[in-house]
């Protein structure tokens, strides 16, 4: 037998006789050093699969897969980890994964680690990366009206780009993924596997285990969001907002933040902003919007966070200058990025019921619907069809699922993980305290206790488990 058709043999295992729907090629067989000295065994491979399964004869796509093994033999118990974003490289996330935990991963998984990069992104083929900047100006505020415009324009000139390619968009949405999952499984032989999800990884999680329930054996859903959770609601922001105020002694921190709004609403404010490549300083006019969206991008980050309640009371004093940096820098470097991040989320959308709470709870909300913006806004743009209803209805598999939900987390509140559950007949929800949107899920040695007494099936879990506290302190810039 030929090296490589060996090792294509060796990877589908007994699956191969049964010629699954979805094609195994380039395979290639590596070892992987992790930092601990440890040799870990690494399979890299690609799996075909229909760019648009409505479409049998149409455009074949490739994802790029990596499995990863400490030893010789499949363990049959192997953990897809599927990166959030969406857009983020499920590859990367298993290589850096492994790498930094070597030897150490066992204390958690009892398998084979497997990473996908999900249609579009990372190596997989066609990648739909865009570097289309949306060109905001400098010299005016932020304002949804006139940077709308914009932002739609350039929306519009790299989905024609993108269809120029052959590339079908409309084929990049979550069920779509979550079928490719699924092929990528029996491609592999696997008969079923844990998934894992973070962010929107967990969105992706559910819609496979609904789709495909009997290829899953658990899920692990970290800062979840469920099938109506993409657009956030503005009530649950404020929420988190006030719980951040609390833990950080700073009761007035939300009403600081209304008021330095209302000062950018009454009148934007003209600031020379050093700038961060270096160069000589820059003229910004900052308006309500900048405050809002910047607030919005870099709330998932634990060290944003501490600095918020510092920010807060010295931005409803009519000081800004610590902010500006930042919302220089989201200007300049605000744009499409990746049309697969655009098209998941425009496909997965919202129901009705929730746009109409949205837009009820915007007008009063501290951060207004900046935590949506300007994604929502988009669907004539890109020419984006919203998945059907069902799509966005909670999922009822009967697996084993364990959540993990930060108290602090404004991206994904815990509310998601309380409605995620309700509807699952296996679940536990765990809160972890301190925790947002960004924490040490494998670092933090009481989160490794809980992930692998999941594994091993006992079922008398913690409902909480708490991290360090943040230590709030002054502002300090952090990319967007």
């Amino acid at each position: 037998m030929k090296p490589r058709l060996a090792l294509a043999a060796l990877l589908l295992g007994s699956a191969a006789a049964a010629a699954p729907p979805a094609t195994l090629t380039d395979v290639q067989e590596q070892t992987l050093a992790a930092r601990d000295g440890s040799v870990l065994r690494l399979t890299r491979a690609r799996v075909r699969v229909l760019e648009s399964r409505a479409r049998p004869d149409g455009p074949v796509i490739e994802l790029a897969v990596v499995r990863i093994r400490r030893g010789d033999t499949p363990s049959g118990r192997p953990h897809v980890l599927l990166a959030g974003g969406p857009g983020d490289s499920g590859v990367r996330v298993a290589l850096e994964l492994a790498t930094q935990g070597g030897a150490a991963l066992a204390e958690v998984f009892d398998g084979d680690l497997v990473g996908i990069d999900q249609r579009g992104t990372g190596d997989s083929r066609p990648h739909l990366r865009s570097a289309r900047r949306y060109d905001l100006p400098l010299d005016e505020p932020a304002s949804a009206p006139t940077w709308l415009p914009r932002i739609e324009q350039a929306s519009r000139t790299v989905a024609d780009e993108m269809r120029a390619r052959g590339i079908d968009l409309q084929a990049y949405n979550t069920e779509e993924s979550a079928d490719d999952i699924d092929a990528v499984r029996q491609a592999l032989g696997e008969s079923r596997w844990t998934l894992w999800g973070r962010s929107y990884g967990s969105h992706l999680a559910l819609a496979t285990a609904r789709r495909h329930p009997d290829g899953v054996e658990r899920l692990v859903l970290v800062s979840p969001e469920g099938p109506d959770h993409t657009w956030k609601l503005p009530s649950q922001t404020d929420a988190v907002l006030q719980r951040i105020a609390e833990r950080a002694a700073a009761p007035d921190m939300v009403a600081q933040l209304r008021e330095a709004t209302a000062r950018l609403v009454r009148a934007p404010v003209r600031l020379e902003v050093p700038d961060p490549a270096g160069g000589p300083g820059v003229g910004l006019v900052l308006g309500a919007l900048d405050l809002q969206w910047t607030i919005a991008q870099v709330i998932g980050d634990p060290r944003a966070l501490a600095t918020l309640p510092a920010a807060a009371r010295e931005m409803s004093a009519g000081d800004f200058r610590r902010i500006a940096p930042l919302a220089l820098l989201l200007r300049r470097q605000a744009g499409v990025g990746s049309a697969m991040k655009v098209m998941m989320d425009l496909a997965s959308h919202a129901s009705a019921e929730r746009l109409a709470r949205i837009d009820r709870e915007a007008p009063g909300a501290a951060m207004g619907d900046a935590m949506n913006w300007p994604g929502r806004h988009l669907h004539a743009a890109w020419q984006a069809r919203p998945l059907p209803d069902a799509f966005r209805q909670p999922v009822g598999v009967a697996v084993p699922t364990l959540l993990l939900a930060g108290d602090l987390d404004a991206r994904t509140p815990l509310e998601n993980a309380r409605e995620i559950a309700a509807a699952l007949p296996d679940a536990r929800v765990v809160v972890v305290e301190n925790a947002a949107h960004q924490f040490d899920l494998f670092g933090q040695p009481p989160l490794r206790r809980l992930l692998a007494r999941f594994l091993r099936g006992e079922a008398d879990l913690p409902t909480r488990v708490t991290l360090p506290p943040l230590r709030f302190e002054g502002l300090s810039p952090a990319r967007p």
